[in-house]
C-alpha cells in the first residue's frame, strides 16, 4: 500500500515533470523533508505547529473591584454588654467576615470584629456568662467573642474535614454543641477545658446535621439530620448514646431549626412547626387558636422559635405575622392585636428586661438588618433597620447586555442584582430576584432567569420598574418535579430550554422545555439517569445536553462520568448518547463552533463532536482536574475559542489545537460585551468566593471573518497545506490573495499568489514545499478564468 509520505513525494515529482511549476513561473524544488507534517491530513490527523496566539503577561485581567456591597445575615442573637446594654450580634456574609455588635437602644453599630478565615456564619449563640460563640463557613471554625475584652478567639475546626457549622446551642455551664456539613457530625465543645467530644457522623448518607438544641432538664442533645429525609436524633450527653426518635409520619426533608422549652422540642420541619415531647419522642398535637382545631403542625417562616417568655414562645408564620405558642394552654395563634414583621421572617431572638418588664427583641429578614422590639405586656411592636456593616458581595453570575454593553451581576445567597456600566465604572443595584443559577437574553431586551431555590424560571424586563409581573415567574419545579437549580437557560425561537439539578437529597436532573407562545412547559427527567443537566445547545429541531454526575445537594454521585445526549425536545426521546471525555464528571458548557461542530467543556478538557454522527473529533486539554456543574464558559472570538474553567482564563487555537492559559487562578464565568471586551468574576487572593468584576481585552483582530478551514484553499482547489494562524487573528489562508476578488485574469491571481508565497517563505512562515503546493493549487484553480 502506498504510504502518505511516498504519495506526497510522488505528487510533487509529478508536478515538476508535467510542467505545472513552469506554468506558474517557478522551477521545481526539492520534495519536503520526510520529517515535516503530512500536508494531506485526515479529519483526525494531528495538526502541525502554529504560532502561539497570545503570550500571557503576569496578569492580563483588570480588577474592576467589587460591583456591589450587600447585607446577608443568616442568624442573629441577643445579648448584653458588661455595662448592661442590650445588643444584637450577627455575622454578615462576605469574605473576611466580621462579627457586628449593634446597640438595641441607641441603634448604633458599636464594633465589628474580624473572624479570620471565615466567609459567614450560620450559627450563633450567647452562653450564660455573656460570651458569644460563632460557627462559620467555609472553614467550619468555632470562634468565641468576649464582650468584656472585645476580642475574638479562633478555637479552630472542632471536626476536621468539615466546611460548615450549624445550629449552635449551649448548656447552663456554657458548653456549646453544634452540627456540621458535609458529614453530619454533632459535637460538644467544653468551654473550660477546650476539649471536643465528637458524637460521630450521624448518618451514612445524609450530609447535614443542620440543627441542634440542648435540653437542660434531661441533659440531652437533640439533632436534626437531613436531607433527603429529616431525622430527629437524641443524644445522651452523659453516655454519648444516640437514638432516633423521629416521629412516625414526618415527611419533611429538613429540620431547619430546633428549640427547647418546657419539656418540648420545637422543630421547623420544612417550614412547618412540629412539637415533640422531649422524653417520649411523641409528636404532640396542639390547638390552632384561629380555628379551634387540633393540629399536628403549623406554618413557620423563621429560624425557629424564641426562648420562652411571657405568653410562651414566639415566631413568624408564612405571612410574617408574629405568632405565639402558649406553653400553658398548648395553643398557637397570632399575637393580639395582630402584628406583622415588615422586613422579613424572624431570624434570631432574645429577651431584654426593661424597667422590670421582659421585652422580646429580634432580627427580621436576611437582607435589610431588620430589627424589632415586641412588648407582650402592651402589644406594641417597633421595627427598624440596624446599621450592620455592608460588605463586598460574593458574586454568583454575570451576563453582558448585547445592546448596551452593561454587565449584570448577581449576588450569591443574597440574590441582589447590580448593573455595571463600563462607561462610568459604576454599578447600580436593581431587582433582588434570588440566587441566579443561569440566565440569558431573549433577543428582545428581556431576560430569562433561572433562580434557586424552588427551581424557578422568570422573565424580566430590566428597563421597566419592578411590579407583580416584572419579573414574572413562569414556573417553579421544586414541588412538581423535584428540581432545584436551573443551571442552564437557553432561549431558542419559540422555546426556552432549561437544565436543572434535582432537589435536596434527590437524583435525576431534568430538561424543561418552555413554550413561549402558550406559556406551557414540559419536564423530561432522568434523560441521563441520576445526573444533572448542566449544559444545553440547540441543533436544528433537536438539542444537545451535557450532564453532570451530581445529584441534589446532600447526595453522593451514583454515576461515574458525564454524558452528552442528543434529544428530541418534542418527545423527550434520546437520539444519541455518548461519553465524549471518559471519566469527566461534568460537561459544563456547550457551544456551536464556526465549523458547525458541537464544542464543549468537560472538566478541564475541550472537545468537539460532529452533530450529524456523534463522533468525537477533537480532545484538547486545558488542565487536569474535576469541576462542578456550574463551572466553565466558552466564547468564540476572532477564530479562537476563549473560555474559563477551573479558575483559569484560556484561549484555544482550534487549527493547531494549542491552548494558552492567560490567567491560571481565581476566575469564574465569562461574558462578552459588544465591543469585544470579556468580563469575568474574580476571586481576590486569599478569598474563598469571587467578589470582584474583572475585564480582559483581547488583541485587535487584523483579519475579521477568518477562513478557518483546516487546509488552505485557493478558490475551488484544496492545496492540502495545513491552515494555521500566522499572527493573532490571521490564518495562512487570510493573508493569501483573496480568491473571491474580481481578478482581471487567472495569471494575475497566480502571480499575486506567487509573490505572497515568496514573502511567506522568506520570513519563515511556511516551508518551500508548502509554498509549492499553494502555488500549484492556485494554478489549477478557476480564479480569474
Amino acid at each position: 500500500m502506498f504510504s502518505r509520505r511516498l504519495f506526497r513525494r510522488a505528487f510533487i515529482t509529478f508536478i515538476a515533470a508535467t510542467g505545472l511549476l513552469a506554468t506558474a513561473g517557478l522551477h521545481a524544488t526539492a520534495a519536503p523533508p520526510s520529517d515535516l507534517p503530512d500536508p494531506f491530513p485526515s479529519e483526525n490527523w494531528p495538526l502541525g505547529p502554529a504560532v502561539r496566539p497570545l503570550a500571557p503577561s503576569a496578569d492580563v485581567v483588570k480588577d474592576l473591584g467589587s460591583p456591589v456591597s450587600s447585607l446577608t445575615i443568616m442568624e442573629g442573637a441577643v445579648g448584653r454588654t458588661p455595662d448592661g446594654r442590650g445588643v444584637v450580634y450577627a455575622v454578615p456574609a462576605g469574605e473576611n467576615a466580621r462579627l457586628n455588635v449593634v446597640d438595641l437602644h441607641s441603634r448604633q453599630l458599636l464594633r465589628t470584629v474580624p473572624l479570620p478565615g471565615a466567609a459567614g456564619g450560620w450559627a450563633i449563640v450567647v452562653v450564660p456568662n455573656g460570651d458569644v460563640y460563632l460557627g462559620t463557613y467555609a472553614n467550619a471554625h468555632l470562634y468565641r467573642y468576649s464582650p468584656v475584652t472585645g476580642e475574638v478567639t479562633d478555637l479552630g475546626q472542632p471536626i476536621p474535614g468539615q466546611s460548615q457549622i450549624y445550629g449552635l446551642t449551649s448548656d447552663p455551664d456554657g458548653n456549646v454543641y453544634a452540627g456540621t456539613y458535609p458529614n453530619a457530625h454533632a459535637f460538644k465543645y467544653d468551654a473550660t477545658t477546650g476539649e471536643v467530644t465528637d458524637y460521630g457522623s450521624l448518618d451514612p448518607v445524609q450530609q447535614y446535621a443542620r440543627s441542634t438544641v440542648y435540653d437542660p432538664d434531661h441533659n440531652k442533645l437533640f439533632v436534626g439530620v437531613s436531607t433527603p429525609n429529616a431525622r430527629l436524633l437524641r443524644i445522651d450527653v452523659a453516655t454519648n448514646a444516640v437514638e432516633d426518635i423521629t416521629p412516625p409520619g414526618i415527611t419533611a426533608k429538613d429540620f431547619i431549626d430546633l428549640d427547647y422549652a418546657d419539656g418540648r422540642v420545637f422543630a421547623n420541619a420544612s417550614s412547618r412547626l412540629v412539637v415533640v415531647d422531649a422524653v417520649s419522642g411523641e409528636q404532640l398535637k396542639y390547638t390552632d387558636a384561629t380555628t379551634g382545631q387540633q393540629v399536628m403542625d403549623y406554618p413557620i417562616a423563621a429560624r425557629g422559635v424564641s426562648p420562652a417568655g411571657p405568653g410562651g414562645v414566639y415566631f413568624t408564620d408564612n405571612t410574617l405575622k408574629l405568632i405565639h405558642y402558649d406553653l400553658a394552654t398548648n395553643t398557637v395563634g397570632p399575637v393580639m392585636p395582630v402584628r406583622t414583621l415588615t422586613r422579613g421572617a424572624s431570624i434570631g431572638y432574645g429577651w431584654v428586661t426593661e424597667n422590670g418588664v421582659p421585652v422580646l427583641y429580634g432580627l427580621a429578614g436576611n437582607y435589610s438588618g431588620g430589627t424589632f422590639r415586641y412588648n407582650p405586656a402592651d402589644g406594641t411592636l417597633a421595627q427598624w433597620s440596624s446599621p450592620f456593616q455592608y460588605v463586598p458581595s460574593p458574586l454568583m453570575h454575570e451576563l453582558a447586555d448585547p445592546s448596551t454593553g452593561k454587565v449584570f451581576v448577581n449576588v450569591y445567597l443574597n440574590g441582589s442584582t447590580a448593573i455595571y456600566d463600563p462607561a462610568t465604572g459604576k454599578s447600580t443595584v436593581t431587582t433582588r430576584q434570588g440566587q441566579v443559577e443561569g440566565w440569558a437574553w431573549d433577543g428582545h431586551g428581556k431576560m430569562y432567569v433561572g433562580i434557586y431555590p424552588y427551581g424557578r424560571l422568570s422573565l424580566w424586563d430590566p428597563t421597566k420598574p419592578d411590579s407583580s409581573t416584572n419579573p414574572k415567574e413562569l414556573f417553579s419545579l421544586v414541588d412538581s418535579d423535584h428540581q432545584n437549580r436551573p443551571v442552564a437557560v437557553v432561549p431558542d425561537g419559540d422555546h426556552v430550554y432549561v437544565g436543572t439539578t434535582p432537589a435536596y437529597g434527590e437524583y435525576g436532573g431534568a430538561l424543561t422545555v418552555y413554550d413561549v407562545p402558550t406559556g406551557a412547559h414540559t419536564v423530561y427527567r432522568d434523560l441521563v439517569t441520576d445526573q444533572t443537566i448542566a449544559s444545553i445547545v440547540p441543533d436544528g429541531n433537536d438539542v444537545w445536553l451535557g450532564s453532570s454526575i451530581e445529584g441534589g445537594q446532600g447526595t453522593e454521585p451514583k454515576a461515574s462520568e458525564a454524558h452528552l445526549v442528543k434529544v428530541d425536545p418534542a418527545t423527550g426521546q434520546v437520539l444519541t448518547d455518548i461519553v465524549p471525555v471518559p471519566g469527566a464528571a461534568s460537561i459544563n458548557e456547550l457551544i456551536t463552533g464556526p465549523d458547525d461542530n458541537i464544542w464543549g467543556l468537560a472538566d478541564g478538557i475541550v472537545f468537539a463532536v460532529d452533530p450529524a454522527t456523534g463522533v468525537v473529533k477533537r480532545l484538547l486539554p486545558v488542565f487536569s482536574g474535576f469541576t462542578g456543574s456550574q463551572d466553565g464558559a466558552l466564547s468564540w472570538r476572532d477564530g479562537y475559542l476563549y473560555g474559563v474553567t477551573g479558575g483559569r482564563l484560556f484561549v484555544l487555537d482550534i487549527l493547531s489545537g494549542q491552548t494558552t492559559v492567560l490567567r491560571d487562578h481565581g476566575l469564574n464565568r465569562l461574558t462578552q460585551t459588544p465591543d469585544g471586551t470579556y468580563y469575568t468574576l474574580l476571586r481576590p487572593d486569599g478569598y474563598i468566593n469571587p467578589t470582584n468584576l474583572a475585564s480582559y481585552t483581547p488583541p485587535v483582530d487584523p483579519c475579521p471573518h477568518s477562513d478557518l478551514r483546516p487546509t488552505v484553499w485557493t478558490g475551488n482547489i484544496d492545496s492540502h497545506v495545513q491552515n494555521r494562524f500566522l499572527t493573532y487573528g490571521c490564518t495562512l489562508t487570510d493573508v493569501l490573495p483573496d480568491a473571491g476578488a474580481d481578478w482581471p485574469s487567472h495569471s494575475a491571481y497566480v502571480s499575486a499568489v506567487v509573490k505572497k508565497v515568496h514573502e511567506l517563505e522568506g520570513d519563515g512562515s511556511i516551508a518551500r514545499w508548502e509554498g509549492t503546493l499553494v502555488i500549484v493549487a492556485a494554478a489549477r484553480s478557476d480564479v480569474g478564468r
